[in-house]
């Protein structure tokens, strides 16, 4: 996996600025919201075995319309690591990319470990329908194969705070300690249990009973309008 990692990761970064989406969600005048689908250039250049398929989705998912210019991310090196990981984990929630970028960067070069696990929690929060846990997972192979990269980090953080967070699954999930077994093969709840199996969460059995509700309505999830052949490339 490291190989395929460094031999593509030049094309992200090269791709970085038209990677990006202004906002994940939008909402207008007649209170429509709309959310818009995560970019798959990451999980892929990870996961995906097919350099064509990667190439091919890197190139339709770079917009040249919703280009951001990305500066380097400035580092925060007189901050200890409980308040990075305690800040970075708010400004998530809130949206606010402009300082989470900081703080997850700074954290993920002092302890890797806890930079990891607080984006796994970060994300088994959400919505099970949305794809961050996928993000996360790819963002882990990045990060134990070649590091922190900023274009890679700055995308994966960017995401994770502009598609704005869901927490009502977590707010009403009864906590279960069920085992979960059986999952179809669903990319975002195959993400979800293998974040969920990585690490021990002080919600775990909310986010287990988030995973078995998942399951049981899986035919009634939300798949977004993704290619099948790009889901059926990803193989963790």
């Amino acid at each position: 996996m490291k190989n395929r990692i460094e031999k593509r990761v030049a094309k992200v970064i090269e791709n970085a600025d038209t990677l990006d989406k202004r906002a994940y969600l939008t909402i207008d005048c007649d209170g429509v919201v709309k959310r818009k689908e995560m970019n798959f250039s990451i999980p892929l250049m990870v996961f995906c075995e097919n350099d064509e398929i990667f190439e091919r989705v890197l190139k339709e998912e770079s917009n040249k319309i919703e280009r951001i210019k990305e500066k380097k991310i400035e580092r925060l090196s007189n901050v200890p690591v409980d308040k990075l990981k305690e800040n970075f984990m708010k400004l998530v929630i809130k949206g606010e990319l402009e300082f989470s970028k900081k703080y997850g960067k700074e954290l993920a070069l002092k302890d890797k470990e806890e930079f990891l696990k607080t984006l796994f929690n970060l994300s088994l929060m959400d919505n099970i329908n949305f794809y961050k846990p996928l993000m996360a997972l790819a963002m882990k192979e990045i990060i134990e194969n070649i590091g922190w990269v900023d274009e890679i980090g700055y995308l994966v953080i960017s995401y994770f705070t502009k598609q704005r967070y869901d927490l009502s699954q977590l707010e009403n999930a009864i906590e279960n300690e069920s085992e979960i077994t059986e999952i179809s093969e669903n990319i975002s709840l195959l993400a979800y249990k293998k974040v969920l199996e990585s690490y021990t969460y002080k919600n775990e059995k909310k986010y287990r009973a988030m995973l078995l509700s998942g399951v049981k309505n899986q035919n009634r999830l939300t798949q977004w309008q993704i290619d099948d052949e790009i889901l059926n490339s990803i193989k963790f």
